[in-house]
């Protein structure tokens, strides 16, 4: 049985190790691999991801103002809430604003 490998820039990367190590020669191996062989495309496009951020950042403005009138009113629990579902959409709003790789990243906890 033969195993044809895939030649892709991923897999010459988990060959290969860390980047900042590489020497000029590994270096065009990979810049030629991905003329040969480019990375799929990602699955969201800036304009998406940028779409996504201010969706998140509205989701954040409008549970910050519900904590703020909760908090006024004397609902401390509930104001606390969310205030954490502010911070968390302001936490996705700012990976969104990065692009996909940076979401996708945030999203997996890596």
């Amino acid at each position: 049985m033969t195993r044809t490998l895939t030649l892709t820039t991923d897999a010459f990367r988990d060959q290969h190790g860390d980047p900042a190590t590489w020497s000029p020669a590994t270096l065009d191996s990979y810049q030629v691999i991905g003329e040969i062989a480019p990375p799929p495309p990602l699955p969201y496009t800036h304009r998406e991801m940028q779409a996504e951020a201010d969706a998140w950042h509205a989701s954040a403005a409008g549970q910050q103002r519900l904590a703020d009138e909760l908090a006024r009113e004397g609902h401390t629990i509930a104001a606390g809430i969310h205030r954490r579902g502010a911070q968390d959409a302001r936490q996705h709003a700012e990976a969104a604003r990065l692009g996909w790789p940076a979401y996708e990243a945030f999203l997996n906890g890596w």
